[in-house]
């Protein structure tokens, strides 16, 4: 019902076009401060009387920012401050709209969303009242506060795919699009770039500085830190002594170890064909069977020469046979799913313990690494506890098998250098560990490679600092400049439109530049930034449009303008409008919210605290 009474021929189109590509502004239009005055200082927006504190958005912004690695001064400009802003308005909106609604999700579905986000708490120790205390320890809310937000989120995700929702679009409202994408104008314009604005007074270094205050985090030094790194040896480490006696002493103790189980030796041969297999048994009782093997099938690629197998290695049925047989016998043919088996018995052995002098080597190796380890969890420890007591890795050199290496100067994303002991990944996790520690203490011991263990430690920490404003002063004077030409030329445009519009000054006069059939591709006759801005004019006023691409503001007039009307409609577009209508339906509600749900934005306050001299709004 809302698209249909919309569709009116162009103003349709037209309507339906700038919903689409303006909705998303529509919250934050106070660029005239006609809201000021409002709104509590402490408040950035109030949303039908809830109010969305400073020091709540500020830690929103923050957390923003710092993923995104953009200043405040950027993310204001480029209008991020004010999409965060959007977001937060439209939340509260959809909140609040739901619960007029009465649409409430039920105590169940909350519960099955809070069973999945404590399940990785969970353990065979931990049940689900112990999981959720945890998490919300760590996330520090309480259960009522998580069971709120589940819930909030759940009800507005249900509203907003309700609302989105595209239906079915007649061929009328298709066309009507089509034309709006397809509409062009003509137009007039003067363009002034900044840089034609004189400065007039410059200035003085403690305005600089101010101003600079205001820019410190995009002229930040990285954290720089000088770390030792101690690095033990492992492979330098005595050997431990392991005595033949050792070694017998252990044989004796373990005999039942060393047993070796009953074996058969074997020969076999597998076939496919059971024909072949009783033919080679019949000749084997002539022959050796590798005779046989290669009298029936021609060769012994398949001949299995003579080899020992333990009773619980072969399968069930060859095993039974195998060693309810003698030496010498033939055995076969037994089908399994490899073939036909035909086997000779060499001999069997009854099961035995394996001599001291066949097994020695192996105990010495095993009773070596045993030790090895015993001695290297010793060290550790050792090593780890006197660290921790306040003693130095220079220390540490006196005891055990460690090298010191101090490193100067070091940022995280320093790479090695060619005189530096370290490879580029022992590097890595070394620069890791490094500036992960909050102060000199030396971290615990950890892995560089698969000989040597490390610990590092930051001797000196140079936190992260804005440059020294001598050093950055001619850049910063220059941005100063262009911010205040920035601003000089808004101000002075303004003024011209204002008095265009009043008829003090004719447009001729300002020798305005002319564009025939103007469509939303653009030309290079004008900043495509803009584009957007000058087609969504309205016919016969003057508009200011600010771009950033060409530096500079512009004065527009759309003269007139033309729609097409013999216009094919096809799938793709059908599909690419049944998108945006989607899109436009729900600005449309978001729009429509404004107004049941009053909203005052502190445009003053977000100015005064995320923008800087040249932040400007059209």
């Amino acid at each position: 019902m809302l698209l249909r009474s919309m569709r009116k021929g162009f103003m349709s189109a037209l309507f339906l076009g700038l919903l689409v590509l303006g909705g998303l502004s529509l919250v934050l239009s106070d660029s005239t401060g006609t809201l000021r005055g409002r709104i509590g200082d402490g408040d950035v927006a109030t949303v039908d009387g809830t109010k969305i504190k400073i020091n709540e958005f500020n830690s929103r912004v923050s957390r923003v920012l710092k993923d995104q690695r953009i200043d405040l001064p950027t993310a204001y400009n480029i209008g991020l401050i004010n999409n965060i802003l959007n977001n937060e308005v439209f939340e509260l909106l959809i909140k609040k709209d739901a619960t007029q609604l009465g649409i409430r999700i039920e105590d169940r579905i909350v519960a099955e969303q809070i069973k999945t986000i404590i399940a990785p708490y969970k353990s065979d120790n931990t049940d689900d009242k112990a999981a959720l205390k945890r998490f919300l320890e760590q996330q520090g809310m309480t259960e009522k506060q998580l069971v709120q937000i589940l819930r909030d989120d759940l009800t507005s995700k249900i509203l907003k795919a309700t609302i989105s929702t595209a239906d079915y679009v007649p061929n009328a409202l298709v066309h009507d699009f089509q034309a709006y994408n397809q509409i062009s104008k003509n137009i007039e314009f003067v363009f002034t770039p900044n840089s034609t604005v004189t400065v007039k007074n410059m200035p003085s270094d403690a305005d600089l500085k101010t101003y600079y205050q205001n820019l410190e985090s995009a002229y930040m030094i990285p954290e720089k830190r000088d770390i030792s790194i101690a690095v033990l040896d492992v492979s330098k480490l005595p050997k431990p002594t392991i005595t033949d006696a050792d070694i017998k002493a252990a044989y004796d103790e373990n005999k039942d170890g060393f047993m070796i189980p009953e074996s058969a030796n074997l020969e076999q041969i597998v076939v496919d064909d059971e024909t072949k297999a009783k033919k080679i048994i019949s000749t084997a009782s002539k022959e050796k069977l590798s005779d046989a093997v290669k009298s029936v099938m021609g060769d012994l690629k398949s001949f299995q020469k003579s080899a020992d197998f333990a009773k619980d290695s072969l399968p069930s049925a060859i095993a039974t046979a195998v060693f309810s047989g003698k030496s010498g016998d033939i055995i076969g043919p037994i089908k399994t799913p490899l073939g036909y088996h035909v086997i000779q018995l060499n001999t069997l052995s009854a099961a035995k313990t394996a001599s001291f002098d066949s097994v020695k080597d192996k105990i010495r190796k095993e009773m070596e690494a045993e030790k090895i380890g015993t001695a290297l969890l010793d060290i550790t420890t050792d090593i780890e506890d006197r660290l921790a007591n306040g003693e130095t890795f220079e220390e540490l050199k006196q005891d055990y098998p460690v090298t010191v290496t101090s490193l100067k100067s070091l940022q995280k994303n320093t790479q090695v250098q060619k005189d530096n002991p370290f490879s580029q990944k022992e590097f890595t996790v070394i620069l890791n560990k490094a500036f992960s520690l909050k102060d000199n203490s030396p971290s615990e011991l950890g892995d560089l490679n698969t000989e040597k263990l490390f610990s590092v430690r930051a001797d000196k920490i140079f936190p992260s600092a804005p440059k020294e404003f001598s050093s950055v002063k001619p850049e910063i004077l220059k941005t100063w400049i262009s911010d205040y030409q920035a601003q000089e030329n808004l101000i002075a445009t303004q003024k011209r439109i204002d008095d265009l519009s009043a008829g003090k000054t004719k447009f001729t006069d300002l020798k305005p530049t002319q564009i025939e059939s103007l469509t939303r591709k653009g030309t290079d006759a004008i900043a495509k930034d803009i584009v957007d801005r000058v087609m969504n004019a309205e016919t016969g006023k003057f508009i200011l449009a600010i771009s950033k691409e060409k530096n500079g503001v512009y004065i527009v007039r759309a003269n007139s303008d033309s729609i097409p009307t013999d216009l094919k409609v096809d799938d793709e577009t059908r599909n690419r409008i049944e998108s945006d209508i989607s899109n436009a339906t729900y600005m449309g509600y978001m729009d429509s919210l404004q107004t049941k749900y009053p909203v005052s934005i502190n445009s003053e306050l977000l100015k005064r605290l995320y923008g800087t001299s040249n932040t400007n709004s059209e």
